[in-house]
């Protein structure tokens, strides 16, 4: 980082509300802590072993219950269960652990089921059921909050069989054509703050009560949200209690008092798109 740069960064501490500030803080600790040379097992144990919270009744209440095949057991007091850093999470009774860093450093490359399995030197049935399962784990890794400004927005997706040879719930689709075969759009909501903390869910309808499921709690007090002008998105803001900043964007609006837009979230459905349908067809 340049020196001006530097400079300027130490200045706007200053104004950084108390929020803000915890949250830098605990960014700075994590970085020191961080170990980039820890496989991916050995990353879930170390941020485990910081707050082991028994999955089973969620009480912090333990104590050490010995070691087995290298991880470290915990037996809850309150309700007398044992466990250990990856009961309960889909990544629980998978084997070869030596394997996961390799394997997740391909699906981050976009390595379909076949390459990543020799890769790893795995069966093609082993490819799949770890690909299904550290899929689980991204969908259930949401921001806790969204601060500062936050962009909204949704997209559609086209309704895939992929893989899916018998009982089609419609006409096999012919090169895209959707009328012929009235192949249902999927809205998926997304909404990203400046930090690049994101929340994205799927909606069966593209009203207020669905995105309040997925948004209920996740935007700070703090927040501006940033969305297209619609019904749905004021009576979402009425309900959960945030101003919005509305976007005429048919009207050609892409930018609201020199700040607010969401480009950024708009950015992420185009990467999200490119990802799925041009490597994963």
């Amino acid at each position: 980082m340049q020196y001006q740069a530097f400079k300027d960064l130490l200045h706007s501490i200053s104004t950084l509300t108390s929020q803000q500030k915890n949250i830098l803080r605990q960014t700075l600790s994590d970085s020191e802590t961080q170990d980039p040379q820890l496989n991916l097992e050995e990353q879930v144990k170390v941020h485990f072993s910081k707050h082991p919270v028994c999955p089973h009744c969620h009480s912090d209440s333990y104590k050490l219950w010995g070691v087995r095949e290298g991880r470290q057991r915990y037996s809850c007091k309150a309700c007398s269960r044992t466990y250990n850093a990856f009961t309960g999470t889909p990544l629980a009774r998978l084997r070869h652990p030596e394997k996961w860093q390799t394997y997740l450093e391909g699906m981050t490359h976009s390595l379909t089921l076949r390459p990543a399995a020799r890769a790893c030197g795995v069966t093609l049935k082993t490819s799949f059921r770890w690909r299904h399962r550290f899929l689980k784990v991204l969908e259930s890794d949401q921001a806790q909050e969204l601060g500062d400004i936050v962009e909204m927005d949704e997209t559609l997706f086209r309704e895939s069989f992929k893989g899916q040879r018998k009982d089609l719930p419609r006409p096999a689709r012919k090169r895209g054509n959707d009328k012929k075969t009235n192949c249902r759009k999927v809205p998926v909501l997304v909404a990203r703050d400046r930090r690049a903390h994101t929340v994205d869910g799927i909606l069966e309808n593209e009203g207020a009560q669905e995105m309040v499921k997925h948004l209920r709690g996740r935007i700070s007090i703090e927040a501006v949200v940033c969305a297209d002008a619609s019904l749905a998105h004021e009576s979402l803001a009425r309900k959960l209690g945030f101003p919005l900043k509305e976007l005429n964007t048919s009207a050609g609006e892409r930018v609201l008092d020199g700040i607010f837009h969401i480009q950024h979230v708009n950015a992420y459905h185009s990467h999200l798109k490119g990802w799925l349908g041009g490597v994963f067809h």
